[in-house]
């Protein structure tokens, strides 16, 4: 397999299974999106997602600019500190 190969070998790489989260942005706009993992760091939230075997971000955003984030995959929310109770 090359770097450039777009399909990863599967005995190399574990698929990791994706979420879908709801994100509510301060100004009421609300957007749905597919990640692996979340990342909080430096009032920072990141969505990553696997592509091949690497992750990639999805949306990077900062706290403050997000009411609400609620996986719609297990029907949770998560609390931020810029924003309105979930």
């Amino acid at each position: 397999m090359t770097a450039f190969d777009e399909t990863p070998d599967p005995y190399t790489f574990a698929v990791l299974p994706t979420d879908v989260y709801e994100v509510t942005w301060m100004s009421g706009h609300v957007e749905q999106v597919a990640a692996t993992d979340i990342s909080f760091f430096n009032e920072r939230v990141t969505f990553l997602a696997d592509g091949g075997g690497r992750s990639r971000v999805v949306l990077s955003a900062r706290e403050e600019d997000l009411r609400t984030i609620r996986s719609i995959t297990e029907g949770e929310s998560l609390p931020l500190g810029g924003g309105e109770p979930a």
